[in-house]
């Protein structure tokens, strides 16, 4: 190889890349704070904690095609009107992404719709600290963000179902295969693989959502998409890695199963459960994506890492250049630092200071009456004070759903009743469930409809209704109102739900915990359901209130809160029309740049046009042009005077630098623009 000096990277890129990250840490450092403990403590969140890192190398990869698009060197190629407009979309896309946060706080989902804003508020940073190449280079891994959002509980039972079933029975024939004493059967749905030991005793092995492989899934498709990214090749091979990896991470989990019930035959269910942890979803992930390499690499002929960089002999002699004008690779980078620039960065990062006195909590923060013992011992006697006192009602502690607590991974799940004095007044039940991530708070949704259809069975409840209810205006709080019938007992069950994040006292020191709160009324008539949903309103309001929020929000937060899906539809219809108004200008340089070439007369001028226009070659330098031009006018031409002559078609429009990467090198090519 030989030896290229590189220019020490401009401390305005720097300024540039951390300006980007500051404003980003500061308007979602409580999303990703709710994330990280969301992926700590559930499964399935868990692959969330990869993205971070996957991001972070796809940035490091393309780094070198990142300075050159951030270089001053396609300054020109940009009409002051085209960078004005970028300027424009850029806010617009800020504002977009910031009004959905708002609108999202909202709303019964918070959280989902803050992260799904999170690529917006990047791309609209990227447009107004850099520019559209930059964006177009950054594009994949900004929305490779969108996979941090938790996947959805209910279509994850769906999925896990399926799996489980498909998993069971592929397993199973297998274990038939080979002559081992098994048969299959299911416990409430889930299937069980019972395998006979020489003593005569059966031994369970329920395959349930955890050994289903909807985890493995998850992480092993998020790997596929970044290795069919990163791999060199043609989409349709993209394509085809991705197509074969979600199949073969499927046979993989079914393959654990069947050595994991051999190894329970031979060793015990004991050493059959450590191996599962040991070999679990991130084992089987590794595994996946090891085939999927090898497999690529001999059948699709592709390769993770590429081919030895294009040699070339001029390089050393233009290494102090921008580029060689021999193979178009850029060796020194140079970054235009203008009193624009200067003024974006400061008004980018006051907007983000600003913004850390206006923002508003991903979830409602509660202290003071939220006090309770969540250490689980024997003879522990819960307070009643955790709710409010209602008039004509007496509010009493019930039960303590231990076993449920063991299933869903809770620290408490308990059940209150308001019991009224007057007995024509209804009986109101209060149900509270405290856990370290949400997702252990599953809705009443997926466990009283989706969970059972996940496992093929019919759900023993009705639904009658469900939709979302605001219980408090500041801090807005919004609660899911849910009615069924309980088709065995032949009962209406009406309740209304919320999430809030909670300060509980456990051992001497208090801890923040997620919480749920169901008020919940039963009704003998499934024709009063809507009065129900009246009786139990006040009884939700109440708790709601009393749990006494720690954050309220300000009058201008609730307003563009409230006033959400208006700032949503103005601000997009001016990204669409700013983005029309973008490419109508491409088109019309187009238009120009072609008007431009018929009127010349010059046949030299004509013919270095004519050369850069029906060239295929991804590479287009002052060498190729200076070549081809002897070729058809049968003349000599010197490099300095065709550059002199492409300068010149640049600055009228007739063609234009582009950046291209080979080998995760950055090239200068020229292109025509007509």
């Amino acid at each position: 190889m030989i030896p290229i000096r590189r220019e020490r990277t401009n401390l305005s890129l720097i300024l540039k890349i951390l300006v980007l990250i500051s404003s980003i840490t500061i308007v979602y450092w409580q999303d990703f704070t709710i994330l990280l403990n969301e992926a700590l403590n559930s499964d399935l969140a868990t692959h969330i904690l990869a993205i971070p890192f996957l991001v972070a190398y796809i940035c490091f990869r393309i780094r070198h095609r990142f300075r050159a698009l951030a270089s001053d060197i396609l300054v020109n190629t940009n009409s002051p009107a085209r960078r004005a407009l970028t300027n424009i979309i850029g806010i617009l896309l800020c504002a977009f992404a910031y009004f959905l946060r708002w609108t999202g706080s909202y709303s019964f989902i918070p959280l989902e719709y803050h992260i799904a804003s999170l690529p917006i508020f990047i791309s609209g940073l990227i447009l107004l600290i850099f520019n559209f190449h930059v964006l177009r280079a950054l594009f994949f891994p900004v929305v490779f963000l969108l996979f941090m959002i938790p996947p959805p509980v209910e279509l994850a039972q769906q999925v896990g179902g399926y799996l489980s079933y498909y998993s069971s029975h592929g397993a199973y024939n297998l274990l038939k295969a080979v002559n081992l004493p098994v048969r299959l059967s299911d416990l409430d749905g889930n299937p069980i693989i019972f395998v006979k030991i020489p003593s005569g005793e059966e031994y369970p092995f329920v395959i349930d959502l955890a050994c289903s492989g909807i985890y493995s899934l998850i992480g092993f498709l998020i790997f596929a998409l970044f290795l069919a990214y990163l791999v060199r090749g043609p989409l349709i091979k993209k394509t085809a890695i991705l197509l074969l990896g979600l199949p073969l991470i499927y046979l993989l989990n079914i393959l654990r199963i069947t050595i994991l019930v051999i190894i329970g035959f031979a060793s015990g269910p004991y050493a059959a459960l450590n191996l599962f942890h040991i070999f679990g979803g991130w084992f089987l992930i590794l595994i996946g994506t090891l085939i999927i390499l090898l497999t690529s690499e001999k059948l699709l002929k592709v390769s993770l890492f590429g081919s030895e960089p294009i040699h070339c002999n001029d390089c050393e002699k233009y290494s102090i250049n921008q580029y060689c004008s021999s193979c178009g690779k850029m060796h020194r980078f140079k970054y235009n630092f203008s009193r624009l620039s200067l003024l974006k960065i400061i008004s980018i990062l006051a907007i983000s200071i600003i913004l850390i006195f206006i923002q508003v909590p991903v979830y409602n923060l509660t202290n003071g009456s939220a006090e309770i013992f969540i250490k689980k011992y024997s003879g522990e006697v819960f307070t009643t004070n955790i709710f409010p006192k209602i008039n004509g009602y007496e509010l009493k502690f019930v039960y303590r759903d231990t076993s449920f607590e063991e299933i869903s991974g809770q620290d408490a799940a308990l059940m209150y009743m308001y019991a009224p004095r007057d007995p024509s007044k209804p009986l109101v039940w209060v149900g509270l469930e405290i856990g370290p991530a949400k997702a252990n708070l599953h809705t009443w949704e997926v466990c009283l409809i989706t969970y059972p259809q996940s496992l093929g069975r019919e759900p023993s409840v009705i639904q009658l209704d469900s939709r979302d209810i605001k219980l408090l205006d500041n801090p807005p709080l919004t609660a899911r109102y849910f009615a069924f019938i309980d088709k065995k007992n032949n009962f209406t069950e009406t309740i209304l739900y919320w999430y809030t994040k909670s300060v509980f006292r456990s051992e001497g020191e208090y801890v923040e915990k997620w919480s749920k709160i169901s008020v919940i009324k039963l009704d003998d008539n499934p024709s009063d359901y809507l009065e129900a949903e009246e009786e139990i309103y006040p009884f939700a309001k109440s708790i709601a209130e009393y749990w006494q929020p720690v954050v309220t929000w300000s009058k201008f937060a609730l307003v563009i809160a409230y006033h959400g899906v208006t700032l949503l539809l103005l601000t997009g219809s001016f990204i669409i029309a700013s983005t029309g108004v973008y490419l109508y200008g491409l088109f019309s340089e187009k238009r120009h740049a072609k008007i431009m070439f018929n009127k010349i007369n010059n046949i030299e001028d004509k013919t270095i046009l004519e050369i850069i226009k029906n060239t295929e070659n991804d590479v287009i330098t002052e060498k190729y042009v200076s070549l081809k031009f002897v070729e058809r006018l049968g003349k000599q031409i010197d490099e300095d005077n065709i550059l002199a002559k492409l300068l010149e078609a640049e600055k009228n429009g007739l063609i234009e630098r582009k950046i291209i990467s080979l080998n995760d090198n950055p090239y200068i090519t020229w292109k025509a623009k007509f």
